[in-house]
């Protein structure tokens, strides 16, 4: 390599650091208007909802001036990232506020931008934009997109469909409810979750009538979600439903029923049901499961765990022995597994 190109190498070199150190610089600048300048949006909107929710007669203020203050900011039409940034800022106020004032807040959200930017979303090609679009609006609780969201609510896109359904929750409370037997689309076990937990951060007063007309959903995961909203609002008068699906065909309901009924204590003629429908379990791991709450929530009861010891149920007589034993009945135990060995074996000894 001769002088002249390890000259042009250095040259290539230094202009390579030149142009990343002066990329740097400008990034760092950048950044740093850039939070000043939603600092001074999030500080305009604080004032504009402490304000508005605290309106001083004397003073009031009005949403031609907060429309106002909010373009001085830089929510305009064209600065999608300002808006989006509002967007968070409203929803994250809207998770804060409750009682009249959250009604008072939901007004203004109607009256400012963003330039339903949040509807518009629902329009896109794109299930993530369509999606997030549902979730903005409803976490807003801007309800009159009500209309614009109900056509998703059995959409083939499992993400577009689950915002869908939390929106109707949000918007219509027990309500929604009713919409249940005819959804075709199945709802994950997720979705349910947080379908159950939406109705009581909103609607923690239970309306009955509509958890009744739900009850004649043939839909799986229907009857999972009502079991789950009847464990989460602890409503003991309701729990026969739960009860009435101990034996269901299906593993999941089944599953979702143990699970939702070891939140109850139970009188002890319904026990003396549970009891009936524990030999109806086909599955011996879901049996095991309603053992321990029949062992943790009633008496011993020696006909039914003799019953049990003497059954077909060779994988649950260790535990059905352990109980009887750590009870008091240890020679019920021992006449069990004398009797499992031959006569002539027991004379030999």
């Amino acid at each position: 390599m001769n002088e002249e190109s390890i000259l042009l190498f250095i040259k290539i070199v230094f202009a390579v650091l030149v142009v990343y150190w002066v990329s740097i610089a400008v990034s760092l600048i950048y950044r740093k208007i850039r939070r000043a300048r939603l600092k001074k949006i999030e500080t305009t909107f604080a004032d504009i909802v402490s304000r508005y929710l605290y309106n001083d007669p004397k003073d009031p203020l009005t949403f031609d001036e907060i429309k106002k203050r909010l373009v001085k900011v830089g929510i305009r039409q064209r600065n999608k990232n300002n808006i989006q940034f509002l967007i968070r800022l409203m929803i994250r106020t809207q998770r804060t506020i409750l009682g009249r004032n959250f009604s008072k807040l939901q007004k203004l959200y109607t009256e400012i931008p963003p330039y339903g930017v949040s509807i518009k979303k629902i329009s896109s090609w794109s299930w993530y934009k369509k999606a997030r679009g549902i979730r903005e609006i409803y976490e807003m609780n801007q309800s009159q997109y009500f209309d614009e969201i109900f056509k998703y609510r059995d959409d083939k896109n499992i993400y577009v469909r689950r915002e869908a359904q939390i929106a109707l929750v949000v918007f219509l409370g027990w309500e929604s409810l009713r919409f249940l037997p005819y959804l075709k689309q199945n709802m994950t076990l997720w979705q349910q979750i947080k379908i159950v937990e939406k109705l009581y951060d909103h609607y923690p007063k239970p309306e009955l009538k509509w958890l009744h007309k739900a009850y004649e959903t043939e839909k799986l995961f229907g009857k999972k979600l009502l079991m789950r909203i009847i464990r989460k609002y602890e409503l003991h008068a309701e729990i026969g439903y739960i009860i009435d699906n101990l034996n269901h065909e299906d593993y999941e309901v089944r599953e979702t029923a143990i699970y939702c009924l070891q939140t109850f204590a139970v009188a002890s003629s319904t026990m003396e049901y549970i009891k009936q429908l524990y030999d109806d379990i086909p599955n011996t791991t879901q049996q095991g499961q309603l053992l321990n709450y029949i062992y943790e929530n009633s008496d011993i009861d020696l006909d039914f765990y003799l019953k049990q010891l003497y059954g077909d149920n060779e994988e649950l007589k260790l535990s059905i022995a352990e109980i009887l034993w750590n009870n008091g009945y240890k020679e019920k135990v021992q006449e069990f597994y004398y009797q499992q060995y031959p006569k002539a074996t027991l004379n030999v000894g």
